[in-house]
């Protein structure tokens, strides 16, 4: 292999399915506010009806296994609706939008609104959606065709939801989204309807079965269960859940998803894009005329951009609204309840940040060996 002209040759398939995902990002980036707005809204009501249907459909299930399994086999529906029908869930634009930022298009500021317009139409939806289901027709509480398992089961979630550590939330939710947004990318894998109906359902129903944590569902689902009566404040429900269940989203869609597959293929960066000019890339192994490949200190920076709009926005998004939330309703929340003991600090972060750095630095001398060669 030539070390004095490398050539990144992306993994098959991968950067046709990049380029569309990056027009895909280009036109959310390009809405208006109120649309970004209704189609939120549009979304969240989408995964409200598919979350209540599940809780309809297993609560009257013993066994907790099956009860998990015909919840997380329902639920898929939502995401279906909304992929395939339009709508705008956050999260999928936490991949969407990073990579049109990646591949050059749009500016990060861009990308920041993207993610901030969504998530306020998705948190408007949830919480209308959690009016309407329990105080407006009773379908889960009160009087009508009710069952009292329905909200023993919503009560059960919502405070198990409320009641985790930022670690554990952080980590359930990065998995969650993981999974959602490998369901979102595979839809662009597939040209057909049918076709991008089941590549979306088995992630989707792996996530929910699996019980991880989902911002957008949590903004329907909490806010149901404390208009059922579950012991929860809004503080709580903003502080404990949305704000690491949002950071951990967003790191696992922009990351794992976005920057993963974007790097695998071959960091295409638009020619006439800001980043590009001066033809600093143009030697680069090439799939699309209107391409070229970043190299590393163009990968360094976008890294740099895609973790600073993730941390930007979760402060400016459920950051500020559980502060406000707690200092003019609650008070000060219980941040010692939040922050990982001193003695399981280094276990629940240290070990896996080591584990990372050791097989990073691995990789690295393995790729120096293997190209000089």
């Amino acid at each position: 292999m030539n070390s004095e002209n490398p050539k990144f040759v992306p993994y098959g398939g991968l950067p046709d399915t990049i380029h569309e995902i990056a027009t895909y990002g280009v036109t959310k980036t390009r809405l208006s506010f109120g649309q970004l707005f209704v189609l939120g809204f549009i979304a969240a009501s989408y995964l409200s009806f598919a979350t209540t249907l599940s809780i309809v459909a297993g609560a009257g299930v013993e066994t907790p296994g099956i009860q998990k399994l015909v919840m997380g086999l329902v639920f898929p529906i939502g995401l279906i609706s909304l992929v395939i029908g339009g709508g705008e869930m956050w999260t999928g634009t936490a991949m969407n939008a990073p990579v049109a930022g990646m591949t050059g298009r749009v500016a990060w500021k861009a990308v920041l609104y993207t993610l901030i317009g969504s998530y306020a139409g998705n948190f408007v939806g949830g919480f209308f959606c959690a009016w309407l289901l329990i105080k407006g027709s009773n379908v889960i509480v009160g009087p009508g065709y009710t069952n009292e398992v329905w909200a023993q089961l919503l009560h059960k979630i919502s405070l198990m939801k409320s009641s985790l550590t930022f670690s554990q939330a952080f980590w359930r939710a990065f998995a969650c989204v993981w999974l959602v947004d490998l369901a979102v990318y595979l839809s662009f894998r597939s040209k057909e309807t049918v076709g991008k109906f089941f590549l979306i359902w088995f992630p989707t129903a792996t996530f929910f079965t699996i019980g991880l944590e989902h911002s957008v569902v949590n903004m329907f689902l909490i806010p149901a269960g404390i208009m059922a009566g579950a012991e929860i404040t809004w503080g709580q429900f903003l502080f404990y859940n949305q704000l690491p269940v949002t950071l951990g989203n967003a790191a696992a869609g922009a990351v794992c998803l976005g920057l993963g597959y974007w790097y695998s293929a071959g960091m295409p960066l638009l020619k006439n894009s800001d980043a590009a000019k001066g033809g600093k890339y143009e030697d680069y192994f090439n799939t699309h005329p209107d391409y070229v490949h970043g190299d590393n200190g163009y990968l360094m920076k976008t890294i740099g951009a895609t973790l600073g709009v993730i941390v930007m926005f979760t402060l400016l998004c459920p950051g500020v609204g559980s502060l406000i939330a707690y200092f003019f309703l609650e008070g000060l929340p219980d941040v010692k309840s939040v922050v990982p003991a001193a003695e399981g600090g280094f276990s629940i972060f240290g070990e896996p940040i080591i584990v990372i750095a050791y097989f990073t630095v691995l990789s690295a001398v393995a790729a120096r060996i293997w190209r000089r060669t």
